[in-house]
């Protein structure tokens, strides 16, 4: 089947969305616990996250006007829900801008060996320029970015794949099963662009499903050879941004590509995501857009500035906790929607569904377990 130029700037953009700062905490918190772990992880939330998607993706395409997830929450739940999913969206959403911000800005100091707070700021301003900007200015720069980037990640692999210690991969820390969790939720969630994507395809079910199957499944294939570049290479002496830790095997050159397109993964992100939250406050809450802008941009960077700049903290939290919550709310929506459809797969939906509900509320429990532990 021939996709047409709305479908592959719309999977450019949801891709672009999921490649973002999570790659570079992966290998470091695979590292902790094991490759076999991280990959054991990334298939069974891969499955998750593609239900979710999935869902979210049938609640907008079946749902007239325009809405993120307070919206539909109000619509389907009842009044109650749309504070609670006003709260959870924008802390989810300005917890990955910030840690964008937050990686994207090291990422740049360290290419051009200056300030991390200088270049903060040029990534940030960057970012806003284009978040002020609508989707369809956005999906043709997220799809060159998008071959950019792959073409970075296959350049790195190829460059370091004689330095992989294949016995790095075999190491298995059982104590630490559950570190990955949190990061590896938030390296595979693409809900929030849900609804643009949406917006881009005109609401066709079959098309949004079926972008959503193959973006997942290529962000899964990138992760793994990512993680078992750098996993391979460093082992334990992983860095939490991955890439600075290769400088003594792979040499500066190519860690200087390395940074390239860690700066395109999380710039891509970013302007996604920014957008999103600028629609979030404009759709659902009814302000001015230029209003809906500042917050979307101005948080993030407000947050940054008072001191909340270790990322994979920032985005563990996020994934495990605020993912968490929104992926539950999503659930519920999708259920009160197919039963309001009178859908003859109620039962098995509602079987799916509270089964991906429990494993999200597992995951919530023992992420903050062991966050205050």
């Amino acid at each position: 089947m021939v996709y047409n130029k709305k479908f592959i700037y719309a999977l450019s953009v949801y891709v672009g969305t999921i490649l973002g700062v999570g790659l570079f905490a992966l290998p470091y918190v695979g590292a902790q616990s094991g490759f076999m772990i991280v990959f054991f992880y990334l298939i069974v939330l891969g499955g998750i996250a593609a239900v979710v998607n999935i869902f979210y993706g049938e609640i907008s395409s079946a749902t007239k006007g325009l809405h993120r997830l307070p919206g539909y929450a109000q619509l389907y739940l009842g009044n109650w829900a749309k504070p609670i999913a006003f709260l959870v969206k924008t802390l989810a959403i300005f917890g990955s801008l910030l840690a964008y911000l937050i990686i994207g800005g090291q990422f740049l100091a360290n290419l051009f060996n200056g300030p991390v707070y200088l270049y903060t700021f040029i990534f940030f301003i960057l970012g806003a320029m284009l978040i002020w900007k609508d989707k369809k200015s956005i999906g043709p720069v997220e799809l060159v970015m998008l071959f950019i980037f792959i073409g970075a990640i296959l350049f790195l692999f190829f460059s370091g794949l004689t330095e992989v210690i294949f016995g790095n991969l075999k190491e298995i820390k059982i104590t630490n099963i559950f570190v990955p969790y949190g990061v590896i939720m938030f390296s595979l969630w693409g809900a929030s662009i849900i609804p643009e994507i949406k917006e881009e395809l005109n609401g066709n079910q079959k098309q949004i499903k079926k972008l959503i199957i193959y973006g997942l499944s290529i962000c899964v294939v990138i992760y793994l050879i990512f993680n078992i570049l750098i996993i391979g290479i460093s082992g334990q002496d992983t860095t939490k941004d991955a890439i600075s830790g290769l400088e003594g095997t792979l040499g500066s050159w190519v860690l200087d590509i390395g940074y390239i397109f860690g700066i395109i993964a999380t710039f891509t992100s970013f302007i996604a995501l920014g957008l999103t939250v600028k629609k979030l406050f404009w759709y659902d809450y009814k302000l001015p857009k230029k209003i809906g802008w500042f917050l979307a941009c101005f948080i993030p960077l407000g947050l940054f500035v008072v001191g909340l700049q270790d990322f994979i903290s920032v985005i563990g939290i996020t994934g495990a906790v605020m993912l968490g919550i929104d992926g539950i709310l999503v659930i519920l929506i999708y259920l009160k929607l197919k039963k309001k459809q009178k859908s003859k797969k109620l039962k098995r939906l509602k079987t799916l569904g509270y089964s991906v509900m429990f494993l999200l509320s597992l995951g919530i429990i023992l992420e903050v377990y062991y966050f205050i532990r």
